[in-house]
């Protein structure tokens, strides 16, 4: 089993990270010219001298999606047939770059999965046979982050053939020991075929498997660290260790391996994170001073984004500390105002921060979900059903982009819409009792109660109880259910007597 941060490479192939660089400067150029193809075929030649530079293959990924955007093509037949060398990695990097023109392919992006398991196991091989292996690859790194791609794009196909990707991305995730990933893509087939008793029983062991693996890697990990340095480091990331002064520690290791090569765009990333580790403004405005350089020099969108996020975070933080201070004087004016209006700042920029992802990453399905959080909150109620009308395809986020699409049918006045979409939620979410079947029913009986007073239908009134009850029988607190029971009794035999 290739584990993907123990992999080690065979003598038949070394990276030269110097010509890797020189294409990977060509890719840039060309992308910031738009000349996206040009800047795809860099990146491939790039990572043949350095195939598992993940944050080269997110770029790649990164100008992949402004070509589709741009309108780009897939490959032609000529291309697809082009002769590649004999390598797993040359046949990785041919898939890739064949799904980098064909971005919703979830068939070449398996293909290039496959043929990373396959390279991750070589060197795996490579590294028993040899010693002193002198060359260090993490293919299976790749590979993962290609899996986890495919769990994205399964989603815009038929069930029947989302089941048979993810039948293949949770055998390839196990090759690799991802038992996370592959319990995942398990989970999935599970709701696809919820009376598969072999797929219970699969997701059973695979959530056995990423237990043990977990507790494993942790002991090995840690019994296998030999220098008191690498143990210091060690220390200083685990969080239930880390005090201030260890943090500022890290801080202080971390600039000076940046400052020793400020253009190391992996060192600056791994600056960027200790300081967030410090979880202050002061070393956040720091973080986000050098993602927002990062962002202009090399124009990848996802640097500005976690500026963003830095900056949801830091108003978050704001946010608990006003609502900290009206605990301790409920009745202040003063705060209630501040604690509305910063609310009211942090909307607005989240609406724009989201409106901005969406237009960036267009088939992001679980960005539309959180713009569509925010424009329901901002009473933005035809743009939100627009958008979850959207977001509901993605398997993570389906049940409750049902429940918000309800809401917003229910404000309009839209009682069969709003009835008919809360029941396929319900449906689709599948658990019968947990918060989120609780929320969507709790919300069908709203509007089912509605529509029976509207509609002087007893029908629908009677519905609304039986729903009602379940809720009260499963958490008699759970909201005002116990007034909301009371009173749609009365309704219901009002109704009946006038009946």
């Amino acid at each position: 089993m290739a584990l993907f941060g123990k992999s080690s490479g065979s003598k038949e192939f070394k990276p030269n990270l110097r010509n890797a660089r020189k294409f990977f400067d060509h890719a840039s150029t060309y992308a910031d010219s738009r000349n996206y193809d040009g800047a795809v075929e860099m990146f491939i030649s790039g990572l043949r001298h350095d195939p598992d530079n993940l944050t080269m293959h997110e770029e790649l990924y990164e100008v992949a999606k402004r070509r589709k955007v741009g309108g780009g093509k897939p490959a032609g037949f000529s291309e697809k047939m082009k002769s590649i060398g004999p390598s797993n990695i040359d046949k990785m990097l041919q898939a890739e770059k064949l799904w980098a023109k064909d971005l919703f392919n979830c068939e070449l992006l398996l293909d290039a999965m496959d043929h990373a398991v396959d390279a991750d196991k070589e060197f795996e091989k490579a590294a028993e046979a040899e010693e002193n292996g002198e060359v260090t690859i993490h293919i299976g790194e790749i590979a993962n982050w290609l899996g986890s791609l495919v769990l994205e794009y399964a989603t815009q196909y038929k069930d029947k053939q989302q089941f048979k990707y993810y039948r293949k991305v949770c055998n390839l995730f196990q090759e690799i020991g991802m038992y996370d990933q592959a319990f995942e893509a398990c989970k999935r087939m599970n709701r696809l075929s919820p009376n598969d008793t072999n797929l219970r029983a699969e997701l059973k062991s695979l959530d056995a498997a990423k237990y043990n693996m977990a507790s494993t890697e942790s002991e090995d990990f840690r019994g296998n660290i030999k220098d008191a340095d690498e143990q210091r480091e060690l220390e200083l990331e685990d969080a239930s260790v880390r005090t201030e002064s260890a943090v500022d520690e890290m801080i202080a290791n971390r600039r000076a391996d940046y400052e020793e090569d400020p253009e190391d765009l992996d060192k600056r990333m791994k600056f960027v994170e200790t300081l967030l580790k410090k979880e202050d403004n002061e070393t956040e405005n720091e973080a986000i001073q050098l993602l927002t350089q990062t962002w202009e020099e090399n124009g990848q969108y996802r640097y500005k984004m976690r500026v963003g996020d830095i900056q949801i975070k830091q108003m978050n933080r704001n946010m608990r500390s006003i609502r900290e201070e009206l605990k301790k004087k409920p009745d202040s004016e003063p705060l209630k105002l501040q604690y509305k209006e910063a609310r009211k700042t942090q909307l607005a920029f989240e609406l724009k921060e989201f409106d901005e992802r969406v237009k960036n990453y267009p088939t992001d399905l679980a960005m539309k979900y959180e713009l569509g959080r925010r424009q329901h909150e901002s009473g933005m109620l035809d743009e939100a059903i627009g958008t979850f009308q959207q977001a509901k395809q993605d398997p993570k986020h389906r049940a409750m982009s049902h429940y918000f699409l309800g809401d917003c049918y229910l404000h309009k006045g839209w009682m069969d819409e709003a009835i008919d979409t809360l029941r396929t939620g319900i449906e689709a979410h599948k658990v019968p009792d947990d918060k989120i079947a609780m929320a969507l029913n709790y919300l069908l009986m709203g509007s089912l109660e509605k529509a029976g007073e509207n509609n002087n239908n007893l029908e629908q009134l009677e519905e609304a109880s039986k729903i009602g009850s379940k809720i009260l029988q499963n958490n008699i607190n759970y909201k005002d259910i116990k007034d909301r029971m009371n009173k749609l009794r009365d309704k219901v035999n009002s109704a009946k007597n006038n009946g």
